[in-house]
């Protein structure tokens, strides 16, 4: 009987050990899966500091940033970049699933699937934001 009770604990704390790792590893997302990014819009808080040429992203160009991003919590964007007041804006599909997303002229951004959003920077994209 007392066996049978510590086999049971064990399996429990092995479930629920697997269901931990599972779910935080659903939280990084993994760049190589974003696809057909299109851009929308741009906008900005502040048309006299940020402006269109601040972040002049097409389509290729937001593709490239979000392969070449590194995943932060949001704590690290708000602590250690430039949130900047402007942004271009659009949809990205992330596997088979159709987000929105912004980039923003300080080179950070989030991608919102569902309700989920993740953030990113990307300390080595200086050559996307130069216009061309």
């Amino acid at each position: 009987m007392e066996i049978d009770k510590m086999r049971s604990t064990v399996m429990f704390t092995a479930l629920l050990f697997a269901s931990l790792l599972i779910s935080c590893g659903a939280a990084e997302m993994r760049q190589a899966q974003i696809t057909d990014v299109y851009v929308e819009d741009f906008n900005s808080d502040d048309m006299k500091s940020c402006r269109p040429s601040d972040v002049p992203l097409d389509n290729s160009r937001a593709l490239h940033f979000f392969h070449r991003a590194r995943q932060v919590d949001y704590t690290t964007i708000h602590d250690h970049y430039n949130i900047a007041p402007c942004y271009v804006e659009g949809t990205l599909k992330y596997g088979a699933i159709s987000c929105e997303w912004r980039i923003r002229a300080g080179a950070t951004a989030q991608i919102k699937c569902g309700r989920r959003t993740q953030y990113f920077v990307c300390d080595n994209c200086e050559d996307l934001f130069r216009e061309q």
